[in-house]
């Protein structure tokens, strides 16, 4: 089934390059089962079928973006906890001609990356996640909204290097499975003191990370984020998905890991919601330590070149994230989002 989900998941992509009304509307009834739980970043989070996707973001966004398109630069599948997914991700291009959700439109080129994961069944999304960087939207029409600059670099994220994110041809499966324990051997020896996690990249590896965290070249580049990133949760780690200030904490039932996590071929794919968690025990993008708790709803996607990654594009929910925190994004800008 993974090649077929592949090839309806790819004519979904393909009804978006040209986006009317009415080809959205079918698109979307066609792809999502009419009780899809489909789960979407803040300020959004949850929606039912393609009947409330039309109604909460897609219908408003086509209006808002008149010349809307979707450019798509990674599909791919796989199976996770013997359930069947796909995964993609990419741009929302078009002209921000009209307000959308309250947001101020710029009358510019406006790009909205996206990456999303669907779990399929007899053909169409019963569970999805959506993940959209809103705030790289409020950076392109002149709002930033958090209390810090970036660490890291702002602007446009391309697809991968070698432009074959799209993959629906059938993968060599040691190949696959090589992709996925690598990943899942780097993603063990994170926060460890000694930086383990180094060997597993490309010494000029590219991390793709969401407005708020910036991209970075190289391993010492990625390293002047991951490195404060840890300091922010205490050193003492419960488990592969956990971590927290003091043992014992009730973090552990707020913090669910991933819903997937799947290879094909030389990409990987990974989501939670939330993926981890902890209590905020370093000042983080401005927000005073004082050991709040707050979880993290993550994705990624790596792509392998031999015995090493060489390129991550990475999502965080910070909207979320920093209202758990105490810290409104959209208020900080005086946006009053419209659902």
């Amino acid at each position: 089934m993974i090649s077929e989900n592949k090839i309806i998941y790819k004519k979904f992509s393909n009804d978006l390059l040209d986006i009317t009304e009415d080809g959205l509307s079918n698109a979307v009834h066609q792809f999502f089962n009419n009780e899809a739980k489909i789960n979407v970043v803040a300020p959004i989070n949850e929606i039912t079928g393609g009947k409330g996707l039309l109604k909460k973001i897609f219908s408003p966004m086509l209006s808002a973006f008149p010349n809307l398109y979707r450019r798509t630069d990674i599909i791919f599948a796989g199976i996770s906890n013997n359930q069947e997914w796909v995964t993609g991700s990419g741009h929302y291009v078009g002209t921000f001609a009209k307000d959308w959700m309250g947001i101020p439109a710029n009358k510019k080129l406006t790009y909205l990356r996206y990456g999303e994961f669907h779990r399929m069944q007899n053909g169409q999304a019963i569970e999805t996640y959506i993940f959209l960087d809103f705030i790289d939207l409020l950076r392109q029409i002149g709002k930033w909204p958090l209390l810090t600059k970036s660490l890291g670099d702002e602007r446009f994220i391309p697809g991968p290097i070698t432009s074959d994110g799209i993959i629906l041809e059938a993968q060599n499966s040691e190949e696959t499975k090589t992709s996925l324990v690598m990943v899942e051997e780097m993603l063990r020896n994170l926060h460890t003191k000694e930086q383990y996690w180094r060997k597993y990249w490309h010494p000029n590896m590219m991390w793709y990370g969401p407005s708020g965290y910036g991209s970075y070249i190289g391993v010492d580049g990625f390293a002047r984020f991951q490195l404060p990133y840890e300091s922010v949760f205490d050193p003492y780690r419960k488990s592969s998905t956990t971590m927290t200030c003091e043992k014992g904490s009730k973090l552990d039932l707020a913090v669910k890991g991933h819903f997937a996590r799947f290879a094909e071929g030389n990409f990987v794919a990974s989501g939670g919601w939330p993926s981890h968690g902890g209590h905020l025990c370093q000042d983080w993008l401005g927000i005073k330590a004082k050991g709040q708790q707050f979880t993290c709803r993550v994705s990624d996607w790596w792509r392998r070149e031999g015995d090493v990654l060489v390129e991550n594009w990475v999502f965080v929910d910070l909207i979320d994230m920093l209202k758990q925190l105490d810290y409104d994004v959209f208020e900080a800008v005086d946006i009053e989002i419209l659902l």
